[in-house]
């Protein structure tokens, strides 16, 4: 646990060595760096509303707490594949570019146009039902994140990615968090069923749409891809719930 926290998060937590043994089941706790997001989102949410706090106060709150909680780790990703996939070069190029940790124009473009959209999208998420649906969704992207990180094909035989997943137990992971996106589907459909449906659809469409993607334009995901993945999927289930509350439903 402590290894994914000090890996995917920037919570400070004991040092532990990245053995065969330690690294068997870290992939697993993924999610529960989710599950902390969505607790303080949920607690920034209360505290706005005892300070009686107006809606665009808490956006800007809920916009930043991700970052102030992973470090920017995922949005790292989004930048370096947004940059890779505009640059429309070959395979090799485009690896090489993900490497860059230079930041280019697109992606600090792209990074501006998707913050915007997350602040834009908070100041509409008003219900607390909405909340919980998003605190759901920080560990149901993870929770697929993990899934995707131990079956899906590795573009390099190197780089983080690797070093962290290849003493992991894939079967494993692979089943244990297989369990927990049920689960958190299961948890999102109960919160509020249409919206909370509607995310399931795309998150599950636009996984197969990412494995396709990135196996044909770098023949497999790489620790920058996977950042990119969790940030689109955390974008998608906040615009589901927004625009799943004008779907009518019985209640």
């Amino acid at each position: 646990m402590f290894i994914s926290f000090s890996t995917y998060s920037a919570i400070p937590v004991p040092n532990f060595v990245w053995n065969e043994e330690n690294l068997r089941f870290h992939i697993c706790f993924l999610p529960a760096v989710g599950l902390v997001e969505g607790a303080l989102l949920c607690l920034w949410k209360l505290l706005c509303g005892y300070l009686g706090a107006g809606s665009v106060f808490f956006a800007a709150g809920a916009a930043i707490l991700p970052f102030l909680v992973t470090g920017g780790i995922h949005m790292d990703g989004f930048c370096d594949t947004v940059d890779a996939l505009s640059s429309n070069q070959d395979r090799a190029a485009m690896l090489t570019i993900l490497k860059d940790p230079h930041a280019g124009a697109f992606a600090v473009i792209f990074a501006g146009i998707y913050m915007l959209a997350v602040f834009g999208l908070y100041t509409e998420i008003t219900e607390m039902r909405g909340i919980f649906l998003m605190a759901a969704g920080f560990v149901l992207s993870r929770s697929v994140t993990a899934i995707s990180i131990v079956t899906l094909r590795k573009a390099r035989s190197n780089g983080l990615l690797v070093a962290t997943t290849k003493d992991a137990r894939q079967k494993a992971v692979a089943i244990s968090m297989s369990i927990l996106t049920a689960l958190c589907a299961a948890a999102m459909v109960w919160i509020d069923p249409m919206p909370g449906l509607l995310c399931l659809i795309c998150v599950a469409v636009a996984f197969f749409r990412y494995r396709a993607f990135v196996y044909h334009k770098l023949n497999g995901v790489t620790g920058d891809t996977t950042g990119f993945w969790i940030q689109i999927c955390e974008l998608l289930i906040m615009i589901c719930i927004f625009t799943g509350g004008f779907l009518p439903y019985v209640k």
